[in-house]
C-alpha cells in the first residue's frame, strides 16, 4: 500500500509557485518597455493638439475659400458667397467661426484674427492666447 503523506504530496509541487513567479515577471519584463513605449507617445500627441487642430482647421478653411466667390476683406472679417449664401469669417469669443446660416468652428482659444488679401491670395493671421502669431495662406480670390 502507498502511503500519502505530507512528503509525498510536496513533492509533486515542488517548484510550481517559483515557476509561476518566474513566468509572471518574465510577461512584466516585455510588457514594461511596450508601456513605456506607449506612454511616451500619448504624451506627445496630447502636447502637439494645438498643431493639429490648427491644421486641420487651415485645411477646412482652405476648402471653404476654393468653392467661395465674391470673396471680400475687412481687417477682421471675411465676406464671401458659397453655394449661392452670403457668409463670413469672423473671430466671437475666441473662435474662429463660419457665419450664417448656421455656425462652423475652425480654430479655437484665439487671442487675435485679421485677414487679407494680397494680390490674389487670401491671407489669415492668427493667435492663440499667450502664444506668437501665425499667418497662413488660405487661397486664390476668384
Amino acid at each position: 500500500m502507498r502511503s500519502t503523506g505530507r512528503n509525498d504530496r510536496s513533492g509533486r509541487t515542488n517548484g510550481y509557485i517559483i515557476e509561476q513567479l518566474l513566468i509572471t515577471l518574465m510577461i512584466c519584463a516585455f510588457l514594461i518597455p511596450v508601456c513605456t513605449a506607449l506612454l511616451l507617445i500619448l504624451f506627445r500627441a496630447m502636447n502637439t493638439r494645438e498643431g493639429f487642430q490648427d491644421e486641420a482647421g487651415i485645411a477646412q478653411l482652405r476648402h471653404v475659400i476654393n468653392i467661395s466667390e465674391n470673396i471680400s476683406c475687412e481687417t477682421n472679417r471675411l465676406n464671401l458667397t458659397c453655394h449661392g449664401k452670403k457668409m463670413y469669417l469672423a473671430r466671437r469669443g475666441d473662435c474662429l467661426d463660419l457665419l450664417s446660416p448656421g455656425t462652423q468652428i475652425f480654430l479655437i482659444e484665439l487671442e487675435s484674427v485679421s485677414f487679407e488679401i494680397r494680390g490674389n491670395l487670401v491671407f489669415v493671421r492668427y493667435a492663440h492666447e499667450g502664444k506668437p502669431e501665425k499667418e497662413r495662406c488660405l487661397g486664390l480670390v476668384s
